[in-house]
């Protein structure tokens, strides 16, 4: 096994034990922005963020592997969904936010998890 594909399995263990926290917290999140916002919501939206941001790259770094046998995740979706997030944020609507994290992000959380278990790391 080549030293990229050892390197690149595991970041995909670190985004596996991770994923038990950036999911519930995006959730968390969502729940927030839409019913009742917090004195720290601001604090975790911007932990939310980075930590998507964090997937992101790995996906980046791993998009070889990851979508080696079939497409698992469109990397022109998830620009897509990035900029949509970048217009909402301009909105400063809780409501619009909320659910561009929920369609555009969740799921997309959801999915790196998912490949990085089904990849046995």
């Amino acid at each position: 096994m080549s030293d990229k594909i050892s390197a690149q399995q595991e970041l995909l263990k670190e985004l596996y034990n991770y994923s038990a926290n950036i999911i519930p917290g995006t959730e968390t999140l969502i729940t927030e922005l839409r019913h009742n916002r917090q004195t720290d919501t601001d604090e975790l939206f911007n932990l939310v963020i980075q930590g998507i941001n964090w997937e992101i790259e790995v996906f980046n770094n791993c998009e070889n592997l990851i979508n080696e046998k079939e497409q698992k995740i469109d990397k022109a979706k998830m620009a897509s969904a990035v900029g949509r997030l970048g217009k909402v944020l301009q909105e400063k609507d809780d409501i619009k936010l909320a659910a561009s994290l929920e369609v555009d992000f969740l799921p997309f959380l959801k999915t790196m998890k998912n490949v990085a278990e089904t990849m046995n790391v």
